[in-house]
């Protein structure tokens, strides 16, 4: 992987862990990239060197406003990338989400406008998830994960995690955004959640692994 995209990488990671606003932990930023600790620390102190982070030992990082401003770039470019991959060339979710990281670190600040222009200004990525506006607006709305749901309840699918992994398993099961289901049960001993369409009855299993990376509504 190339260091320059995976500096942004760690500052997008650190931004959507709540590393705005809150002290991120090293072991929480390691499991989200599923990379070693010792690699965490690593980069946190070329970022912090660089000005883009201030870390304090034992307590975890958090974002400065130019690291900020950086991974929210980079948040905007790859998710009008997957606009454009997924729907304008018909790319699926997960080959949309890795083309995109082939692209999103090298494109300009007036590229990505026009791409957004092109693209019709949306506010959503192929996976539901929010895309700052070209002033870097950007407030997500925190929401449930599917794991966290109780038996019975009624959910709808808003948006899944980007991990190229995840949105393959999530096309396999067919497991569409906005698509409405019911919470029929648990399987034991971590066992997947079954959930049935309230569409036209199918029944399918999403692993526990998996639904701590679904957020629903």
């Amino acid at each position: 992987m190339p260091e320059s995209m995976s500096k942004t990488q760690y500052l997008q990671t650190i931004l959507e862990l709540g590393g705005s606003n809150e002290k991120i932990s090293n072991k929480a930023i390691a499991e989200h990239l599923k990379v070693t600790p010792s690699s965490v620390s690593d980069m946190l102190a070329k970022l912090q060197e660089s000005g883009d982070v201030e870390v304090q030992p034992y307590y975890g990082v958090t974002l400065t406003a130019s690291g900020r401003k950086t991974a929210l770039k980079l948040i905007r470019s790859h998710r009008l990338f997957e606009v454009f991959l997924h729907d304008k060339l018909g790319l699926s979710l997960a080959e949309s989400h890795m083309n995109a990281d082939n692209l999103d670190h090298d494109a300009d600040e007036k590229m990505i406008n026009s791409l957004d222009t092109f693209l019709g200004t949306p506010r959503y990525c192929p996976h539901g998830l929010l895309i700052p506006d070209e002033h870097y607006n950007y407030k997500p709305t925190i929401l449930q994960t599917l794991a966290a749901t109780k038996d019975g309840a009624v959910i709808t699918i808003n948006s899944y995690s980007e991990d190229f992994e995840l949105l393959e398993y999530i096309e396999m099961i067919h497991l569409d955004i906005a698509q409405t289901w019911l919470v029929k049960g648990r399987l034991p001993f971590d066992g997947p959640i079954i959930l049935i369409n309230q569409d036209d009855q199918t029944e399918v299993q999403v692993s526990l692994k998996s639904a701590n990376f679904i957020f629903v509504n």
